[in-house]
């Protein structure tokens, strides 16, 4: 039935969104001299949710919904993370201030190569 697909759009949903959010994050960072963590926080969000949003619903529902449906849940799940992401903003911020104590470590992204595919590290 629906199961592999589901399962394929899932896999395939959250390596892009993780990718877009991740890069978006690191360099978010750079550009803001890594201040403003909260936009880095809400921007990398926006930006990964909207990728893996727009790569599961259809993959795993068009044809099998109403592309009104498929549009309307994807909307209304891409709004809710996001909107969970902006109220977790201050508990997100206490858990980066412990780590970096913890660690003593605040890296920045300047000469990462962002690319899945390299087998170079």
């Amino acid at each position: 039935g629906q199961t592999p697909r589901i399962v394929f759009a899932s896999i395939t949903a959250f390596f892009c969104g993780e990718f877009v959010n991740s890069y978006t994050l690191a360099k978010m960072k750079i550009w803001t001299n890594g201040n403003a963590l909260w936009s880095r926080i809400v921007g990398s969000t926006v930006a990964g949710e909207g990728v893996d949003s727009l790569v599961f619903y259809p993959s795993a529902f068009l044809g099998v919904w109403e592309t009104k449906l498929v549009v309307t849940v994807m909307v209304s799940n891409y709004i809710l993370k996001v909107l969970w992401e902006v109220l977790a903003t201050p508990l997100t911020y206490r858990i980066v201030a412990a780590l970096k104590r913890a660690e003593h470590e605040d890296y920045y992204d300047r000469n990462t190569q962002f690319t899945p595919f390299s087998l170079r590290s």
